[in-house]
């Protein structure tokens, strides 16, 4: 018998013995759950047909239910059943791990970094900042290729992310084994580590890396930095307060720095957006949803009103948004916002994510595995369809550069953006510089 052989016996020997102790379910119990899921796809997503063809679903969704002719456990039929949502490229729909399920993940997390599959936060001796190039010989390519199917995103670029950071770590989970190999590159040289998988229920599965979230506010002299890594509803005041410091202080130009902000509540986003507007101003589209009429079940843009009105401070100096390609959700409403009432100089990065996207998202349980199918019931329409936020001034940054950043070395990209302002009050800044 070969070792490649003997290799994969071994491989299949780990995965049954993990899935044995997980709960079984027939495929009648199966077949239900995707029936169930398919059904609320149809009748409450906000429009199923936006972004993929209907035939094209419907052949999935007979391939999907072909499929489930075993007993399976949850994570099994969950493979098999996230596409069905991950098709209709909707930022915040998505098929979810049953809420007691304790999933095996590994014990870091990665992000994609001018594409490269970089550490971003760990637990074990795999370093933060890490360009991990392989998994158990695998190259990272391979298995980034093969999540393709899954996610959670309005584009491939953004997608691209999701499986990195999201789906990938939970590969324990996916593969059904728990040491792993991981090959990666550091400044000294490639090295590879054992490693064994963590809990979900220790090291959570989460699609954003974790960084320091809470609001600042910092004094470069007569400029002001007020770093927003999050819209998230609990900073609402400490975003105000920030934001009254920034008035406090004899600055100016103020940055607003929104990168890799994944989005929150709209509350913090219009608290923000009353202090830059200096009258009542209307800063959406519109909103797509169903509408039940007479014809039938149609998809139709209804009048969204979002009006920002002054607060009793206003901020009177030049005005810098900086972001990169990683923000979502409600940091995509602030940018666009920003764009709508024609405020400030965004610098940084192209988003990864267009500006429109699925908001009044609704859960709905699966009946026997548990699964929870988020699915979105509006869209909301910022831009023009398919318009992502493009800088004014691009600050492009080497992959060393961003790692930097990462590790907690340096800030390149906020040093550039710096640099770029002081240019600016000395009275002009050539975007060849």
């Amino acid at each position: 018998m070969n070792k490649t052989r003997c290799i994969l016996i071994g491989v299949l020997l780990l995965i049954s013995t993990f899935t044995i102790a997980e709960q079984l379910f027939t495929p009648e119990q199966l077949r239900e759950d995707l029936d169930f899921l398919v059904s609320k796809i149809v009748a409450e997503f906000y429009n199923p047909w936006l972004k993929v063809d209907e035939d094209v679903f419907w052949n999935l969704v007979a391939e999907k239910r072909a499929q489930l002719d075993h007993d399976m456990t949850w994570s099994e039929f969950y493979m098999i059943a996230a596409p069905l949502i991950a098709i209709l490229h909707d930022q915040h729909s998505m098929l979810c791990p049953p809420t007691d399920a304790e999933i095996k993940v590994f014990p870091f997390r990665l992000r994609r970094v001018n594409g490269y599959a970089v550490v971003v936060n760990s637990i074990c001796k795999l370093p933060v900042g890490a360009i991990v190039t392989k998994i158990n010989g695998i190259p990272i390519e391979n298995i980034i290729e093969e999540l393709q199917v899954y996610g959670s995103s309005e584009t491939l670029e953004s997608s691209l992310n999701w499986r990195v950071n999201y789906f990938i770590q939970a590969l324990p989970e996916w593969w059904g084994i728990e040491e792993f190999e991981i090959t990666y590159l550091r400044r000294d040289g490639k090295k590879t580590l054992k490693i064994e998988s963590a809990s979900s229920k220790d090291y959570k599965w989460v699609p954003q890396p974790v960084r320091k979230r809470s609001p600042s506010f910092e004094l470069h002299g007569s400029i002001g930095v007020l770093k927003i890594p999050s819209f998230n509803g609990s900073f609402r005041q400490e975003i105000i307060d920030r934001m009254e410091e920034a008035l406090d202080s004899y600055i100016t130009d103020l940055i607003i720095d929104v990168r890799s902000n994944p989005g929150g509540d709209l509350e913090p986003v219009i608290s923000l957006m009353e202090y830059l507007v200096d009258k009542p101003t209307e800063l959406t589209i519109g909103i797509g949803s169903k509408s039940h009429t007479r014809e039938g079940t149609k998809y139709i843009v209804s009048k969204y009103n979002i009006y920002i009105y002054p607060a009793e401070k206003h901020f009177s100096g030049r005005v810098w948004i900086l972001t990169d390609e990683n923000v979502f959700s409600a940091s995509l409403r602030f940018l666009s916002y920003t764009l709508k009432a024609d405020i400030g100089t965004i610098l940084g990065e192209r988003s990864s994510e267009t500006a429109n996207f699925g908001s009044n998202r609704k859960g709905y349980l699966l009946p026997n595995t548990k699964c929870i199918a988020n699915l979105s019931k509006a869209r909301i329409l910022l831009l023009e369809e398919g318009r992502h936020i493009e800088p004014d001034i691009p600050i492009n940054l080497s992959l060393e550069e961003k790692i930097s950043w990462i590790i907690g070395e340096a800030d390149p990209m906020l040093d550039k953006a710096l640099k770029i302002v002081k240019e600016a009050q000395k009275g002009g800044y050539s975007s060849s510089e």
